[in-house]
């Protein structure tokens, strides 16, 4: 099927499960994220390998115990992980243990990967939550989640690295595997250590339309990777929610202007925020994306 002489592992990133569907989307997107779950799991199964994820496994990290436990079913069954931002409450691993991904760990779904090379008998594997302090490591292979990409940000004032600035701080690992940026890219060092980001799992946004969704074929002693693309399906994606970006600013500017005219010095800023929304009677769907972004 593939080019590959050699699979070692399955190299993925940002799979965001959620059971909410996303505005651009008018499909069953809980069974099409079956469907790639279970397209990756039949790869596990054919070259019988270990997955390798850059993290976020989950779309919020307080998942519901339904969607926890369809992950425990749908996940492959060898499969390591580390926390990205979406995985952790507050983003900060010291609220790590109330997350759904933590309650996967300690299920034994999925190993969690730490800066302590962890060693799987075929190649040394070592990892950094969201947020952690990077800092070379001696392992073949190290995993983190944070916004990298070539060229121009992908958005204004975005904070990242370049892939030569990753070469930099990780002169060992012979493979960086990233996530955090939804879109795919591999580059390689002068010396041939390599960087892969897979890119998202799912096409989340209507920004994704054309996106070709994937995961990597790994072989270790080439360290050379093959995408092998994710089943789509077609016209899945309406675009009817879009709002005209001036109109959008305008409702942006209005909402900060009125917090900042009647915030009250005195209170906490969830009680602050709190307020605004009783006094403004803002939807119970608004508010729940509101404290989301926040945690």
């Amino acid at each position: 099927m593939f080019g590959m002489r050699q699979v070692d592992a399955i190299l993925t990133a940002d799979i965001h499960l959620t059971e909410n569907t996303p505005i651009s989307r008018i499909d069953n997107y809980v069974e099409a994220q079956d469907r790639k779950l279970d397209f990756l799991k039949q790869l596990e199964a054919k070259y019988d390998c270990p997955i390798i994820d850059a993290g976020d496994i989950f779309d919020y990290w307080k998942a519901s115990p339904w969607l926890i436990s369809r992950a425990y079913k749908k996940l492959p069954n060898s499969m390591y992980t580390i926390p990205g931002n979406h995985d952790l409450p507050e983003h900060s691993m010291q609220q790590y243990e109330k997350s759904a991904l933590h309650v996967l760990e300690v299920a034994l779904s999925v190993r969690r990967l730490t800066k302590q090379p962890y060693d799987t008998h075929s190649f040394t594997i070592a990892g950094f939550a969201y947020g952690e302090k990077l800092e070379d490591v001696d392992a073949d292979i190290v995993v983190i989640h944070d916004l990298v990409y070539e060229g121009s940000p992908p958005w204004p004032n975005a904070v990242g690295y370049q892939p030569k600035d990753l070469f930099d701080i990780f002169t060992k690992p012979r493979l960086i595997l990233v996530g955090h940026y939804h879109m795919a890219l591999v580059a390689k060092s002068k010396d041939g250590r390599l960087l892969v980001n897979p890119g998202s799992m799912m096409r989340m946004t209507i920004t994704q339309k054309d996106y070709k969704p994937r995961c990597y074929l790994y072989n270790f002693d080439d360290n050379e990777v093959e995408p092998v693309y994710f089943p789509i399906e077609e016209d899945v994606f309406d675009d009817k929610h879009i709002v005209e970006p001036k109109e959008k600013e305008e409702r942006l500017l209005a909402f900060i202007e009125k917090l900042d005219l009647e915030w009250d010095l005195k209170l906490s800023f969830r009680a602050n925020l709190e307020a605004f929304f009783k006094k403004n009677k803002v939807s119970k769907k608004v508010e729940d994306l509101i404290w989301q972004s926040l945690e």
